[in-house]
C-alpha cells in the first residue's frame, strides 16, 4: 500500500508544503500538494477515490480549515486517521475526528506517522493465520 498510496497535503506555508512533498515522494508516496483549504476540498471532492491519506494544517486561510477537510475525508474513509499539522490542540477545541496531531515543522514525523498508519492497516487486513505464521 505504501508505494502506491496517494497523499493529499494541504498546507499554506510554502516551505513546509514543499518539504513534506519532497520527503513523502522520496519515500515512495504519490503526493498532491495544495496551498489552501479551498483547493484541498476541491481535490477531495474531485479525486476522492484516488486519495489514500490526508495531511493538512488545522488553521488554513479562508473558510475551509483542516477540521472541515478531515470531515470530508472521513465521509469516504471512515476508518482512516487524518494527520493534522498542529501543535497540541486542547481537548475542548478538538471536534470528535479520528486524527493524529503532528507538529507542522516535523516532516519526518509526518512520514513516520504515515508509515505507521499504513502498516497498522496492512496488519489489520492480514488474515489471522498469516499473523500466526509470522
Amino acid at each position: 500500500m505504501l508505494a502506491s498510496a496517494t497523499v493529499l497535503v494541504v498546507e499554506n506555508d510554502p516551505i513546509t508544503r514543499e518539504l513534506l512533498e519532497n520527503i513523502l515522494q522520496t519515500a515512495g508516496f504519490r503526493v498532491l500538494a495544495v496551498p489552501t483549504g479551498n483547493a484541498g476540498l476541491l481535490s477531495l471532492c474531485q479525486q476522492q477515490a484516488q486519495i489514500d491519506w490526508l495531511v493538512t494544517g488545522v488553521r488554513l486561510p479562508g473558510l475551509v480549515d483542516g477540521w472541515l477537510l478531515a470531515d470530508e475525508y472521513h465521509r469516504h474513509n471512515p476508518d482512516r486517521s487524518v494527520i493534522l499539522l498542529s501543535e497540541e490542540i486542547p481537548e475542548a477545541d478538538c471536534p470528535s475526528v479520528d486524527a493524529v496531531f503532528v507538529p507542522p515543522h516535523a516532516p519526518m514525523m509526518v512520514l513516520e506517522t504515515l508509515k505507521g498508519l499504513a502498516l497498522s492497516e496492512t496488519v489489520d487486513d492480514t488474515p489471522v493465520e498469516m499473523l500466526r505464521a509470522a
